[in-house]
């Protein structure tokens, strides 16, 4: 058996076997399922160990596992070598910390109460929920994200949101580690609630497939994206302006051509603070004006307060005329847009890690009789914050992007296919628009109705039919979450209360 073989392999073997596996299995190589199995490894290396030592095994784990998901943040052209190298090392390092808890508690649960492969998926969700929180919260290396290639695997998104994914492949890993451990004699019962808890989640994600409603149709929305292709350094030169905005102009009309009811620019699409410079908004208007069709373009934006000017990264809803709602980024990328460290240790400053000050309210967008929201390239990997906005209204949600920054790496596959889910979730329609790619219309199961590549420029455009986003995860948000942790709190309070009998 597999599992008889690795007894001759060394723990931290184990682990990086662990971390190689888990690691390749996120987009774009399309190996998810290399996640219904990745633990396996890292499970027998910390069952012959203790506490401390597994807790440093399973961190070394998690550090090849996020090492290979994230190597990407290494080529970001707008850093130098030594400034992307530290952060790839740094979010790794940070990340990876989880991991440590997840080995420490685990040993703990096992070598305490016997309980540890069954609590395992609780665990996780569990670590996996903190490791979303706060300023430099970071949920892209959830475990949902690797199976986002598997279309009824990731409608569960729509009940569980992501965490309930992760919940399926820990507990698909628990399982499977179970069946090898165990007498001849229990092996089937094992074999065949490994083959429940496999063939379920396709079926009943087959099912759901199948059994989607058909939506209003009189709530049809045309949508337009423009994906420009401008290089991020390049569109800010001043003698590539005026280029620039002929160019978004000219990819406008090719858009407004299909009559569409929204054209899209991606996240700060121009070279200038749009809203705040009369004369290129005069040009905007114009041409909106001729065409009678409104424009969402992202653009930096700044204001005033305590008497300082802050800038801000925005996205602003255009009419040939009136006021112009705009929404600020919320969800700011930590050493990228902010620092988030500046308190702490002043000094920082001097690094130029970001610039950028936090919106703090939320901006539901009209058009016609139709709501929706917009969000700003990383924030789309945060399931709450869109939550939040479709709860307030949105029917359907555009994501600005500029992936630019990492070329044709993993990054611009891996966030896209993160926005997939959000889709899911609401079970309404997500409109990506990225400056190099990868720009998509995604329908409310997930599945892309139109995409453009990296690295090209074009428009595409489709129907949508926005929706209230009346999901169970939308009522509930993170439920099994809270389940994950009264059951480990229930555990454990049992634990205290026998141990002081």
């Amino acid at each position: 058996m597999v599992i008889e073989r690795l007894k001759e392999w060394k723990g931290w073997q184990l682990a990086i076997l662990s971390g190689v596996l888990l690691g390749l299995s996120f987009p774009p190589l399309k190996l998810g399922f290399l996640a219904w199995f990745g633990f396996l490894p890292l499970l027998r290396a910390l069952l012959r160990e203790r506490l401390i030592r597994g807790a440093l095994l399973s961190f070394f784990a998690g550090l090849v596992t996020n090492g290979l998901a994230l190597h990407w943040l290494i080529f970001n052209i707008g850093a130098p070598l030594h400034i992307t190298t530290a952060s790839l090392v740094a979010a790794s390092l940070y990340l990876s910390i989880f991991w440590g808890l997840f080995g420490f508690v685990f040993l703990w649960l096992h070598s305490r109460i016997g309980a540890g492969l069954v609590l395992m998926p609780c665990l996780w969700v569990g670590l996996e929920f903190l490791m979303s929180l706060g300023p430099v919260g970071f949920p892209w290396v959830s475990l949902a994200t690797t199976q986002t290639d598997y279309l009824p695997v990731i409608q569960l998104a729509e009940w569980t949101g992501i965490f309930g994914i992760s919940f399926w492949l820990v507990s698909l890993n628990s399982i499977l580690y179970d069946l090898f451990i165990v007498p001849r004699s229990h092996r089937l019962f094992l074999l065949r609630e490994v083959s429940l808890v496999l063939a379920s989640i396709w079926l009943i994600g087959y099912v759901r497939l199948a059994t989607l409603s058909n939506d209003d149709q009189s709530k049809r929305v045309t949508v337009s994206v423009v994906q420009p292709n401008i290089g991020p350094h390049e569109k800010w030169r001043p003698e590539n302006r005026d280029e620039v905005f002929a160019q978004l102009d000219s990819l406008y009309l090719i858009a407004a051509d299909s009559q569409p009811a929204l054209i899209i620019w991606p996240e700060a699409a121009t070279p200038a603070f749009l809203t705040k410079n009369q004369r290129r908004l005069a040009q905007v208007r114009n041409r909106i004006r001729q065409t009678g069709i409104p424009l969402l373009t992202g653009t930096v934006d700044w204001g005033l307060s305590d008497r300082k000017r802050h800038y801000y990264n925005s996205v602003a809803l255009i009419h040939e005329e009136g006021e112009i709602p705009i929404y600020h980024k919320n969800q700011l990328v930590p050493l990228g847009e902010f620092n988030p460290f500046v308190r702490q240790l002043p000094a920082s400053e001097d690094l130029n890690l970001g610039h950028y000050a936090r919106g703090k309210k939320m901006t539901i967008f009209e058009l016609g009789e139709t709501s929706f929201a917009s969000i700003i390239c990383f924030e789309s990997v945060f399931p709450r914050l869109v939550r939040r906005l479709t709860l307030e209204g949105a029917e359907f949600l555009v994501v600005v992007v500029n992936d630019g920054w990492y070329g044709k790496t993993a990054e611009p596959y891996q966030h896209e296919a993160i926005v997939r889910l959000r889709a899911v979730e609401h079970r309404y329609p997500v409109v990506r628009s990225a400056n190099t790619g990868i720009s998509a219309i995604i329908d409310k199961s997930g599945r892309e109705v139109a995409t453009i590549g990296l690295e090209e420029a074009g428009v595409i455009t489709a129907s949508i039919i926005p929706a209230k986003g009346e999901t169970l995860y939308n009522r509930l948000g993170d439920w099994i979450v809270f389940l994950a942790f009264l059951s480990l709190m229930h555990i454990g309070v049992r634990h205290w209360r026998a141990a002081n009998s």
